[in-house]
């Protein structure tokens, strides 16, 4: 990695610093600006924080802005010549991180002041606990972007009408622009006048801690709370399993990746509502979807058990949440007391579970599933056969009626 990027790095020694942040980022100026600027503003002892941006080859403006800036933490700035993916550029960060505490943060959130305190507090309470603020969607629009959606323009419109200052400084906004327009400064971060613009966007996060609640319990993916754009842990829990898989290159599943690990390695999650994050909303590739499909199938390569091959009934809407999360806690009441009296349930299950799998790569309204898994006539009543003995146990409802629903769709 020495050759393909250049590290500006103020020098010190290990026990001077406390807390690592890394932040990559690729072309989020001037959202990048902003997130920077939030940790400036922390009550935490500024002299025993490093952040590290790590710019994986971005093409706006963000080189020429950030290799003389100078804030009150020690600031890093490693910008790599070509573009090498999350899971690389992390690792990067984490190879020269000296904090005890390593927070992962994306290049468009705006923290509070009490951001860094909060979540090292957290792990002076606990080695092995991982600490997520990204579960509750909190959105800001600091900047108009020339493709935002209209609505979303007309949103931005409607939320500032009673804010003179706000309303005067987006008239000089023109649809013809070619680059993304401040609607913020600093001087509205630090008089509070950004929250304006800032609002709550319901998602499947936000389901999973109605559900659960902040320690997540009962939910069997714990994991799914490693979410990089605002999470922390100690760094002796990333050397114990190693950073980031290098092989994830595209969009997604490299943090539920190394989350799995970390879980599997004892770790403990927990979503706090004391390190809360603004996600600055920006424009959204259409090419995420299919990045994902792909790295979760890489994912399931590397993981090839019944939590993470279940994930494809969610991913395929055959089952919410809820439902997907009932069904493997079902299954596993179903392998410890039944298994050997329905083994060939068992084995068609996990067939179809990784026919599944394999049908998201190519469409993710599944049709006749049960046709794709090459099962016999004979092998399909079979199935059926087993599902009429196991609905008559009245143990497994949530398992069975899943079953049911992928053969006769």
């Amino acid at each position: 990695m020495k050759n393909d990027s250049f590290i500006t790095r103020n020098i010190q020694t290990p026990k001077e610093i406390e807390v690592s942040i890394i932040i990559p980022s690729y072309n989020k100026y001037p959202l990048n600006l902003i997130t920077l600027y939030s940790l400036e503003k922390q009550h935490f002892d500024l002299s025993k924080v490093e952040v590290f941006l790590l710019d994986d080859a971005s093409t706006d403006q963000t080189p020429e802005l950030l290799e003389n800036y100078h804030p009150p933490y020690h600031f890093h700035y490693i910008r790599c010549k070509s573009n090498n993916g999350r899971a690389k550029v992390r690792n990067l960060g984490i190879q020269q991180a000296c904090g005890k505490v390593i927070i992962f943060l994306d290049a468009e959130m705006y923290v509070e002041p009490s951001f860094i305190q909060n979540h090292y507090q957290y792990h002076q309470q606990k080695n092995n606990l991982i600490v997520t603020g990204a579960m509750s969607y909190n959105a800001l629009y600091s900047c108009i972007f020339p493709s935002f959606k209209p609505e979303q323009v007309q949103e931005i419109k409607e939320m500032i009408k009673g804010d003179p200052k706000l309303s005067s400084r987006s008239l000089e906004y023109q649809h013809s622009l070619s680059t993304p327009f401040p609607l913020l400064e600093n001087s509205d971060f630090d008089d509070g006048s950004y929250k304006t613009l800032c609002f709550e966007k319901s998602s499947w996060f936000s389901f999973i801690l109605e559900q659960y609640g902040s320690n997540l319990d009962g939910f069997s993916f714990p994991w799914m709370a490693f979410l990089t754009g605002n999470v922390s842990l100690r760094k002796s829990l990333l050397d114990k399993v190693g950073g980031f898989d290098e092989d994830f290159v595209g969009y997604g599943y490299e943090d539920w990746e190394l989350g799995y690990r970390l879980y599997e390695a004892g770790a403990e999650y927990l979503a706090s509502d004391k390190v809360i994050s603004y996600h600055q909303e920006h424009p959204i590739s259409s090419d995420n979807w299919q990045e994902a499909i792909e790295n979760y199938y890489l994912f399931l390569t590397k993981h090839p058990d019944i939590d993470v091959l279940i994930l494809g009934i969610e991913l395929s809407q055959l089952a919410n949440l809820y439902e997907m999360n009932e069904v493997l806690m079902e299954y596993y009441d179903f392998l410890e007391n039944d298994l050997y009296e329905f083994l060939l349930f068992n084995k068609m299950f996990i067939k179809i579970l990784v026919t599944i799998s394999l049908l998201l790569k190519i469409d993710v309204r599944h049709k006749n599933i049960l046709g794709a898994t090459g099962l016999s006539i004979e092998q399909k009543n079979d199935l059926l056969s087993e599902l009429m003995k196991l609905n008559k146990l009245n143990r497994y409802n949530k398992l069975t009626k899943l079953t049911e629903k992928i053969i006769f769709t």
